[in-house]
């Protein structure tokens, strides 16, 4: 992954810039790994000393984190899973387009690549993407047009959290 996609993601978590969904992939990301938790508080320390607060009335740093809690210690047997064209299961969460991704064994979804910046937060199992081999609490950023090969690791099935940026209103015509 691009460290600078990455620390770019978590300052803009920590100043309340991301939108709904991608707030609760970074929230899982800070709740699942040493890492996020770590990065999250470098990047909360840097925006209190320079004093970059959010609008009173805005508590934006943790603001989702029920909603990530929820996830991470969902009992997915009891998921409404809908198979999706290319044979991966998926089910709607988060506010936004949101969605959980389950991989079962030996599973991958084809290649291919996005329009937008995508988050992805391992919740159980693993998955390797041609990029990497991720576990829980693990996030992969994916930049708009690299190419990607989600499929299963191992002999547990995977299960992901799975956020996009929303287009912008210019690119929706």
């Amino acid at each position: 992954m691009n460290s600078d996609t990455y620390h770019a993601f978590m300052m803009d978590h920590a100043g309340g810039a991301l939108s709904s969904d991608m707030a609760i992939a970074a929230e899982l990301h800070i709740l699942l790994s040493e890492t996020g938790h770590k990065t999250a508080d470098i990047w909360d320390a840097a925006r209190h000393v320079l004093a970059l607060e959010a609008a009173p009335e805005a508590d934006c740093e943790h603001a989702f984190l029920p909603e990530a809690l929820e996830l991470a210690c969902s009992e997915f047997s009891t998921v409404p899973w809908k198979r999706g064209l290319s044979g991966v299961h998926y089910a709607k969460r988060g506010r936004g387009k949101g969605k959980l991704m389950r991989l079962d064994p030996g599973q991958a979804a084809p290649e291919h690549s996005h329009s937008a910046l995508e988050a992805t937060v391992v919740l159980k199992g693993q998955f390797e993407d041609g990029h990497g081999v991720y576990g829980r609490g693990d996030l992969v950023l994916g930049r708009p047009g690299v190419r990607h090969r989600p499929a299963a690791h191992g002999e547990e099935m995977c299960i992901c959290f799975v956020a996009q940026e929303p287009l912008p209103f210019w690119r929706l015509s």
